[in-house]
């Protein structure tokens, strides 16, 4: 009688094996758990790097037609993106540095943002209330008509720049998008899921 010895390995060794079937008795026990194989870290570095570039690439390409779609506003979708999550946080108003760590850039963009709506007359600044030190750029009656108006045609156009994607493609795309660690010091943006929420 033939007796088929098992290792570990003799499955990985020979993939297109099909004379016989050998099943470890192990796999029948109540405590075994099956483990994933060991990624490869080359192999894993390299899907990273081009998942990675592929990302920058096609995020360089959406900002360059980001701003020719808001040409007519005078502004760039990150100062976009400002207006539109200063409107997210109510009456509250946002000082520039928490601005900054809700949209993930630095803080001297996020006054460069608020300086270009400010020019515009769609935000204001105004002191803290507990802390006169600190400045907060709050959303003005101006810039809430914009947003209640043109503003949603523009977003609409914005959003159609996604038009290759199925309507649960784009929903899983911001899911995982949102899975990438960024700076330590970011917190949620609350415009991103305002107007459509997801499962968590």
């Amino acid at each position: 009688m033939e007796t088929a010895t098992w290792s570990s390995t003799s499955l990985l060794a020979n993939p297109s094996r099909t004379d016989k079937t050998v099943v470890h008795p192990g796999w029948l026990m109540a405590g075994h758990r099956y483990q994933e194989p060991i990624e490869d870290s080359a192999e894993k570095q390299a899907v990273q790097f081009a998942a990675f570039a592929q990302l920058m690439r096609t995020a360089g390409a959406l900002d360059r037609a980001a701003t020719d779609i808001l040409a007519e506003l005078g502004v760039t979708a990150g100062a976009f993106f400002a207006l539109l999550e200063l409107a997210a946080c109510k009456e509250e108003g946002l000082a520039p540095s928490e601005l900054a760590r809700r949209l993930a850039v630095a803080r001297r963009t996020a006054t460069l943002y608020v300086d270009i709506l400010l020019k515009n007359g769609w935000v204001s600044r105004m002191a803290h209330p507990d802390d006169k030190r600190m400045i907060l750029a709050k959303l003005t009656p101006a810039g809430e008509e914009l947003l209640a108006t043109i503003g949603v045609q523009f977003k609409a156009q914005l959003g159609h720049l996604m038009d290759s994607l199925t309507m649960n493609e784009a929903r899983d795309l911001r899911e995982l998008l949102g899975r990438v660690v960024l700076d330590p010091d970011s917190v949620r943006c609350g415009f991103l899921y305002a107007d459509a929420p997801v499962d968590e």
